[in-house]
């Protein structure tokens, strides 16, 4: 079978983290014939030609960076059974619908166009109610300060991005509002308005997440991998230094986790509503809950990582398992290819 993966390879400063490692799988892999593409080249090509380089051999971390740059080869995006997205968040303006265009002439393990919808930020409250903390997405600042005045301190979440650099911390102290991220720090505003402008980059139209601040956050952020339904594994994420955000691109450490009935209960319950869309990797966050339960705050469906580092804490072939679905996946009821561009095609 024929995978092409997407991604920008100087973004990986870690030569262990998840997509270079996953690349080098790839190109090691005989039953799979890769194929990679950086992220501009979405937007430069001329359907169904691709200008795409092949993965094979060794490819060190070295030759893995020198992807970027490298001279591709054409291939004809049709005879693509499937593609890997591992594009970074915030992916550029535009992307997913460029990415949208090939549906019709080829098949994604997570599809773009049910990305545009996953990404809204009311869709975790539709499909995961009951399984969250209190949580709303709005553009209206007073309906946000209403949620801010009932809970003191709140968390506030852009849509499209990741490694926490969208998360930040909201209370009220010594007269002003307090405002932290783990890339920016901390800022104080004197009115919640500002708050809300800050959030919003400017544009009051563009909606936020809000939720309960959990105030267990020293307990680690509990990542758990699923694919097609099926529980990989999960481990946990917790900040060397006792920072609210646990993220690996933080300080974060990981720690193999055991995976309780109420987590796998709330897997359980969302993942269809996922699968139906045609999106098949998904990376489950959890926090601790004051109570003692574990909630979901986040369900990612875009580049998720943990594949490698499930692999290295359970001594696994989990890298193996994804590459085995993947050429499953790609089986699957084998496409009819369309006799033009545009023409749906069944996912």
């Amino acid at each position: 079978m024929k995978l092409l993966s997407i991604c920008n390879p100087t973004r990986y400063g870690d030569p262990s983290s998840d997509v270079p490692i996953f690349y080098q799988r790839l190109a090691r892999d005989r039953r799979i014939e890769s194929y990679h593409i950086t992220t501009p080249q979405v937007f430069s090509q001329q359907l169904p030609a691709l200008p795409a380089i092949p993965l094979t051999g060794e490819l060190s971390y070295s030759k893995f960076l020198a992807l970027e740059d490298a001279m591709p080869n054409s291939i004809d995006l049709e005879e693509i059974d499937v593609v890997f997205c591992r594009t970074l968040k915030p992916f550029p303006p535009g992307y997913l619908d460029a990415l949208a265009a090939w549906e019709g002439l080829t098949r994604f393990v997570n599809r773009p166009s049910s990305k545009k919808e996953q990404i809204q930020l009311e869709f975790l409250l539709d499909v995961a109610k009951g399984y969250i903390p209190e949580t709303i997405a709005t553009a209206d600042r007073m309906q946000a300060l209403a949620f801010f005045e009932k809970f003191q301190v709140i968390v506030a979440k852009r849509a499209n991005s990741c490694g926490g650099r969208g998360v930040f911390k909201i209370w009220y102290r010594n007269g002003a509002f307090w405002v932290d991220n783990i890339v920016m720090g901390p800022r104080t505003f004197p009115r919640f308005s500002e708050v809300m402008s800050y959030l919003q980059g400017g544009s009051a139209k563009k909606p936020i997440q809000f939720c309960r601040y959990l105030h267990r956050t020293d307990a680690g952020d509990k990542r758990i991998v699923v694919v097609d339904g099926e529980i990989y594994g999960g481990y946990l994420r917790r900040s060397k230094s006792g920072h609210w955000v646990n993220n690996v691109s933080g300080d974060g450490e990981c720690t193999l986790a055991e995976i309780t009935p109420e987590e796998i209960e709330a897997i359980h319950q969302t993942v269809g509503r996922y699968q139906a869309l045609g999106l098949h990797t998904l990376g489950y966050d959890f926090l601790l809950d004051d109570d003692g339960t574990w909630r979901i705050s986040e369900i990612n469906a875009g580049n998720i990582g943990g594949f490698a580092r499930l692999e290295e804490l359970t001594q696994r072939p989990v890298l193996d398992r994804l590459m085995g679905w993947l050429t499953e996946y790609a089986r699957r009821s084998r496409l009819v290819r369309p006799s033009t561009m545009g023409v749906a095609r069944s996912v």
